[in-house]
């Protein structure tokens, strides 16, 4: 009852506000906890997306210097591809048909290979003979024209002889050879010095030398 009494109380004060239809404020769109989640995980990774730095559109390096060239092939592909009926593989007419009755016809009626020995011919046999007789002669030719060199056989019986003696026999021989000499030179030494005494006066000697 007391209820009722304040309502009409705001009521007279406020005629306006009365007047207005009555309906719940916090109504939410059909389906609004629904996608509830979805729409709060898009707003975050907007946000993150403010946070990051971009540095606008970017482009392939040489991008500009080969676009010309890039556009005109691909407009002289759509060209080929209007000009150029996709028919794909074709066939003459009836290829199929006649395929076989073609194959055999290329197969059973081929002419044989003639085959021909070359080892049977008397023309080879007769031109291996001329080869062989003038091999011949050049190589006894040449072999006569060549002049014999002389050949000392002194000498390699000397130069044998060397080569069969031992190195012990050679290096006595030097040495026996070498006291040899020494000893006529001694020989001499001796003989002078017994002339020049047996002829010559020590006053002579003296005065001499």
């Amino acid at each position: 009852m007391e209820q009722n009494i304040e309502n009409n109380d705001w009521k007279k004060e406020a005629p306006f506000l009365a007047g207005l239809p009555v309906r719940n404020a916090f109504s939410v769109p059909e389906g609004y906890f629904e996608g509830l989640s979805v729409q709060i995980s898009g707003a975050v990774y907007l946000e993150s997306l403010k946070d990051v730095e971009h540095a606008g559109f970017t482009l392939p390096e040489n991008y500009f210097e080969g676009l010309g060239e890039s556009i005109h092939a691909k407009l002289i592909a759509e060209r080929l591809k209007e000009e150029i009926p996709n028919e794909g593989l074709i066939v003459p007419v009836n290829y199929f048909d006649d395929l076989q009755a073609s194959i055999l016809a290329k197969t059973t009626g081929a002419p044989q290979p003639k085959i021909v020995r070359l080892w049977h011919s008397k023309l080879l046999k007769y031109a291996s003979a001329a080869c062989f007789l003038i091999m011949a002669s050049a190589g006894l030719y040449f072999n006569y024209q060549s002049p014999a060199q002389p050949v000392n056989y002194a000498e390699l019986a000397a130069e044998q002889m060397l080569f069969d003696i031992d190195e012990d026999v050679i290096i006595d021989h030097i040495e026996a050879n070498g006291m040899q000499e020494q000893k006529v030179a001694n020989t001499k030494d001796a003989a002078l010095e017994s002339y020049i005494l047996s002829n010559y006066s020590q006053s002579d000697l003296t005065t001499d030398y």
